[in-house]
């Protein structure tokens, strides 16, 4: 065998092909390109995921705050918290009273922000509104007629707008992000106190 020979040979062997092809490349990239496409794919997912997320976190705070809000002012639920009333309109400015309705449609209202206003330091305070659900206002009275639902309870049982009264009403808050349907309802049971 002579030196031109073995070079030929020599180049054939898969030791000396240490490149790629342009098919491999091409394969390796339509690979890439799949990987890239999914994990694009799955974004609009992760973003509007923790939009929701940050959405119910902010919505829990603010509807517990406000119900603070209206214990610590010992309100009537069934006389100040209706539209029209002193507490929630005109007569009383926040600290004492609520804040006025901001022009949406619905009787939105939005939170007090300014500077040494309850909600100064709230993130993005902007985005959101609240109202007082006004078909949810009802007082709840106790059925003593009522049979129990368990053996050794009490013969007592909670109803709205009906039985006995004891000083309590269902008020629900309601709190939405501006520009969207995204809302989210909260309900507490809540003592007349009266002024």
């Amino acid at each position: 065998m002579n030196e031109g020979t073995r070079v030929n040979l020599l180049r054939n062997t898969p030791a000396a092909r240490r490149g790629l092809t342009l098919i491999e490349i091409l394969i390796a990239l339509f690979v890439l390109l799949i990987g890239v496409m999914g994990i694009l794919a799955a974004m609009p997912t992760g973003i509007d995921s923790a939009q929701k997320v940050v959405f119910l976190d902010a919505s829990v705070h603010l509807s517990r705050s406000k119900f603070a809000e209206f214990r610590r002012d010992r309100i009537d639920p069934r006389v100040d918290l209706l539209d029209g009333s002193g507490y929630m309109d005109a007569a009383l400015a926040p600290p004492r009273g609520q804040e006025q309705k901001n022009g949406n449609a619905g009787g939105w209202r939005d939170f007090a922000h300014g500077a040494g206003e309850t909600y100064e330091y709230f993130d993005d305070i902007e985005r959101y509104q609240w109202l007082v659900d006004q078909g949810e206002l009802r007082s709840v009275g106790l059925d003593s007629n009522a049979t129990p639902a368990a053996p050794n309870t009490s013969p007592y049982v909670p109803v709205v707008n009906a039985g006995a009264d004891v000083g309590l009403t269902r008020v629900t808050i309601v709190i939405n992000l501006k520009g969207t349907k995204k809302e989210q309802r909260y309900t507490q049971y809540m003592y007349s106190y009266g002024n």
